[in-house]
């Protein structure tokens, strides 16, 4: 039976926080979260130390055996919407910005702690 929807969007929100607090943590600045244009809606929107912008694609999983789904959970769809999010965000600011699209996936740690499992890195091409 699939999780209640209210469920998902509680689980969604706690992890969106995770990976927000996790990046802050390494130097990242939080430029907005819940970024929505015409073109999609991005979770994070952060500024890396190296000027990069990061639009930040997070996957919540309320059990840590489903990690590895949650990042085959961005099918070809999500892809091209997340790659419109970067054409957009640097049309809104410029051609000279430096953007690239990173994947985070959110699970209980062995105490129940939500907490990062995976930060990929430039996971998608063409960003």
């Amino acid at each position: 039976m699939p999780p209640e929807p209210d469920h998902r969007r509680r689980l969604g929100a706690a992890g969106e926080e995770v990976a927000a607090r996790y990046l802050a943590a390494r130097g990242y600045e939080i430029v907005e979260r819940n970024y929505r244009r015409r073109w999609g809606e991005a979770d994070i929107i952060a500024l890396a130390e190296d000027g990069t912008h990061v639009i930040v694609e997070v996957r919540s999983r309320s059990n840590r055996r489903y990690a590895v789904e949650a990042a085959q959970s961005i099918g070809p769809r999500k892809q091209r919407q997340l790659l419109r999010m970067a054409q957009g965000l640097i049309a809104e600011h410029g051609t000279e910005l430096d953007v690239r699209i990173d994947v985070m996936i959110v699970a209980p740690d062995r105490s129940g702690q939500l907490s990062v499992v995976a930060h990929i890195v430039d996971a998608i091409e063409g960003s």
